[in-house]
Formats: structure tokens, sequence, C-alpha cells
């Protein structure tokens, strides 16, 4: 299963990307199983993720990301997974710092850092894992980081919603990269997401609009049909994201926001 920071984070620069912002925030999202297919082993699962964000475009961005979810199968014992990652994406998008803690149980499965930099957007970026060393792994030239993606879906939705087709580096998989078709819907008024009205948590929203997001991510080799995992939200114009879905083909989480702390700004000009 992939760290799935989409986007969040998620979730999370192109010249075109330049108009759209994202604030320092804090969120926190109650998990709970959406859906199960019929041959899926999964009872039950519930958890929770928190989610943080600190920078801008001129001092790069710090994303801070921890997921703990209880699996319940129809037979067996409950596996409680507890994913955290800290990325660092440098002003530009040419330095990319990702490290990923798992544990399982309680148990140590992974502690994994990863380095990538590049000349410029347009170039090959060459990065190292700390689980390889004296190797090296190639991100494909004018792939877009966590935040600089966001950030150029957030003006696809600016400019009136549309498709976007781009390859996606984000460390959730060691050194590879991924294909994300992304669909971007009309902007929705503000006070429009009903959920988020009747959420007091979301009281800070309700001034913005947002768009409908989802995201598919494929792998680069091959003609996969269906996407390795597929997240979907509601992006407001500040950054925040509810009613998240984190597709894993076989069953489907969903995210209820239940915390929500603007950060403070950053000193940039």
């Amino acid at each position: 299963m992939k760290s799935t920071v989409l986007l969040l984070c998620v979730l999370l620069l192109a010249p075109a990307a330049e108009a759209a912002t994202v604030v320092p925030h804090r969120a926190l999202y109650d998990l709970r199983l959406l859906r199960a297919e019929d041959g899926s082993s999964l009872q039950s699962a519930s958890g929770r993720l928190a989610f943080e964000i600190e920078g801008s475009s001129c001092e790069g961005y710090t994303v801070s990301f921890r997921m703990a979810t209880k699996y319940r199968p129809k037979e067996g014992e409950v596996t409680l997974i507890d994913t955290q990652t800290t990325t660092f994406e440098g002003p530009g998008a040419l330095d990319f710092r990702h490290q990923l803690k798992e544990k399982v149980d309680g148990a140590a499965r992974e502690d994994l850092r990863i380095r990538m930099t590049r000349a410029a957007v347009e170039k090959e970026g060459k990065g190292t894992l700390s689980s390889k060393p004296g190797e090296t792994f190639t991100v494909p030239a004018g792939a877009a980081l966590p935040m600089q993606h966001q950030l150029r879906l957030m003006s696809l939705g600016e400019a009136g919603g549309g498709r976007d087709s781009s390859i996606v580096f984000d460390g959730s998989d060691e050194g590879k990269s991924f294909r994300a078709i992304s669909f971007v819907g009309r902007e929705k008024p503000p006070g429009a997401v009903a959920r988020d009205v009747a959420n007091p948590v979301a009281a800070t929203l309700k001034a913005l609009g947002s768009w409908p997001i989802t995201v598919s991510y494929f792998p680069l080799e091959g003609e996969a049909e269906t996407p390795e995992y597929q997240v979907s939200f509601d992006m407001y114009a500040n950054g925040v994201a509810t009613g998240l879905v984190l597709d894993y083909g076989e069953f489907a989480l969903s995210g209820t926001l239940t915390d929500l702390k603007l950060l403070a700004p950053s000193s940039c000009p």
C-alpha cells in the first residue's frame, strides 16, 4: 500500500501555477471503511490521518503526514499500520527530501530516507535511497513534485477545471514515479459543500470556493487500464482538503475532517 499524501497530499512550481497558494495548516481526519469488494478479506477499518504543511513557494514546503489505521479481516487478528512521513520540497521544486517510517503492530517495518535534486524542472533528477547506499535512481525530466502538482491542479481549477496528465514523483514507492491522471471540476461557490457547512470544524472554509478533484496514479511502465490507487477530495482555495476518499482498488477509506488549525503564514515577501 502506498503512502497517499496526497496530496494530499495529497496533498501536494510551474509558471502557470504561481497564482495558486496553499496556506500553512494542520488538519486531522477520521478514517473509516467506505467500501470493500466482495472478494476482499477486509471486514472493517478505522483510523486517523494527520496532515501538516508549512512554508511557501519562496522558502520551500515542509509536509508532515501520519496515518494510523486498524484493519480487521473477516478472519484473523486486527492489524495496526502506522505510517509517518516528512517531506521537504525546496523552492522551484529542485530539491526533494523524504523520510518514511512505518510500523506494523508496533514493530518497525520500514525506515527510509530519500534525496533527489535536479538542476531544473525540465531536467532529469538524480536520487538516492538510504536502503541502497551507493546506488542512484532517475526521476524523469519534467516530473512534478507533490506540492508542485497540487498547485498545478489548483491553477487548473482557477481556470475553470479540466483534465491534467502529469508524471509525479512523491517518494511513496522509493525511486518510482507515476503517471497521475487528474480531473478538476468547476469551482463550487462558498457554502456549496453541504458536508462542510454542517461541520463546525470547517467554519474557516465557509467563505471560500472549492473544486472537486480526483487523481488516479498509474505505473509509468506498461499500459495499465486501472490505477494502482486513486484519491478524491474537495480542495478549497487555501489548499485545505475535505471529503477524502482513498481508493486502493479492493477497498476504499473515507476521511472526515475533525480538526483544522491555520498556522502562521510565511515571512516571505
